[in-house]
């Protein structure tokens, strides 16, 4: 079993995916408050600015959505291959939220955040 939650987070192809959704979130949140200062004072619920945040949580989403892709086929991509060499006898790998009892034996995360730490992702890649 892996965590792979944890795993994606503790690993260096995790920590530099979330750095880039958080430069993002900054540089939107930085678009909000240039766009919302051109419009001079107006209402919260004004429609260019409830437009405006639309826009711009569509684009966060769509970029976290496709770093979390990435992340994920790499993740399966290095979890298939530790799979094809272990010599536990493990034929398969389940992630941790979905079981029920495991021995400690079966918990390969560290061997798993190994292997994933050494892949280097293209984020930059659309």
């Amino acid at each position: 079993m892996v965590d792979v939650a944890r795993v994606i987070d503790a690993s260096n192809p995790g920590k530099e995916g979330q750095r880039r959704v958080d430069n993002l979130k900054k540089e939107l949140d930085a678009e909000m408050d240039s766009f919302r200062k051109g419009l001079g004072k107006v209402k919260e619920n004004d429609p260019r600015l409830v437009q405006k945040q639309a826009q711009l949580a569509a684009r966060y989403q769509a970029e976290f959505s496709r770093i979390s892709g990435l992340l994920m086929v790499e993740f399966r991509r290095v979890t298939s291959e530790w799979l094809k060499g272990n010599k536990k006898g493990i034929t398969v790998v389940i992630p941790a939220n979905s079981v029920i009892a495991a021995s400690p034996a079966t918990d390969i995360n560290a061997e798993i955040q190994r292997l994933f730490n050494a892949v280097t992702i293209d984020f930059n890649k659309k």
